[in-house]
């Protein structure tokens, strides 16, 4: 459920599923127990991907320029979603 501990603009792991291994970034909450997720790449932001939250675990970071779009009411761009993910990658 939405209980704090995932928001939107974090970095989250699949961890299963076809795309396990993969890094998205949360845009937010579809159900209780599922969230809205994209990469900038093959799930965009028009058509983010729903994950169950029991399949992803949230890595230590947030994309704070995606959440700050989305906490002020705007979509983030699919190039800020590639750039915040391509700096986790570098050094996380």
């Amino acid at each position: 459920m939405p209980d704090g501990t995932i928001i939107a603009g974090h970095i989250v792991l699949s961890i299963a599923g076809r795309d396990a291994g993969h890094r998205y970034v949360v845009l937010g909450w579809y159900k209780p127990q599922t969230l809205l997720v994209a990469d900038g790449r093959g799930r965009k932001v028009t058509s983010p991907k729903k994950k169950n939250v029991k399949h992803i675990k949230k890595l230590n970071s947030i994309a704070d320029n995606v959440a700050e779009a989305l906490h002020g009411g705007k979509i983030p761009t699919d190039e800020v979603i590639r750039q915040a993910l391509a700096h986790i990658e570098v050094t996380g």
